[in-house]
């Protein structure tokens, strides 16, 4: 909690206790796998009361994405310890932050579209997320699929282990189906904030068991909800 409590002051008033619950939540769960920050921009407040482990995954100006994520870190008083860069962005390339702010985070930036690496998880997540996280799922960029659409998020949700999370807003699991039929329990909702003109609640998704059918069942709930 020692990390929220010196991010507050980033935080709007009206998403903090949100935060607070996200925060506990989390913690209290102990895994120590990586945040998956899906569409991430230069979002590193929210993503650091996730986990020290941050992946964030943006086809859109990674320049500019990497130079919004260098003013973050540095804004809220962290201190960049060391840069990599492997390969080059938006081609399988990663860039690599280690930084300090109430304790070491390492942060992976991939200029890739969330797909891609869903289809093949890069070595940071070859053994799942603990949290995936999405705020606002439409793309940026032509033919770019959307965050939301059954084909990406089946294999979102599969990646994040028994016992771990799902954080979004504007993406939630299902509309019409309850989601304990996809082996997910909602264990909190609030405001949080994103760059949207749309108006939505956040949630906290924690997965307590693994549906093989997902993208079947998430089919399903989009079909059913054009019929409302």
């Amino acid at each position: 909690m020692s990390r929220l409590k010196a991010l507050m002051s980033f935080f709007d008033e009206r998403e903090i206790d949100f935060m607070i619950k996200v925060s506990r939540e989390i913690e209290s769960s102990k895994l120590d796998l990586p945040v998956f920050y899906a569409g991430s921009g230069g979002d590193v407040e929210h993503a650091l009361i996730l986990g020290d482990r941050l992946v964030f995954v943006d086809s859109h100006l990674p320049e500019v994405t990497l130079s919004e994520i260098r003013r973050k870190i540095i804004r809220i008083g962290g201190k960049i310890l060391e840069e990599k860069r492997f390969g080059r962005l938006g081609k399988g390339g990663k860039h690599v932050l280690r930084f300090e702010f109430q304790g070491e985070v390492e942060l992976t930036y991939y200029a890739e579209d969330v797909m891609r690496i869903l289809e093949r998880p890069p070595n940071e997540l070859k053994e799942g997320c603990s949290v995936y996280f999405v705020k606002v799922p439409h793309p940026k960029e032509p033919n770019v699929k959307s965050l939301n659409s059954p084909e990406l998020l089946s294999k979102a949700l599969k990646l994040i282990v028994v016992g771990g999370y799902y954080l979004e807003r504007e993406c939630p699991i299902c509309r019409v189906l309850d989601p304990n039929v996809l082996g997910f329990k909602r264990v909190a909702s609030g405001y949080i904030s994103a760059l949207s003109i749309h108006k939505a609640e956040g949630n906290l998704y924690k997965k307590f068991k693994d549906v093989e059918d997902i993208e079947d069942l998430l089919r399903l709930d989009l079909s059913l909800c054009k019929l409302l």
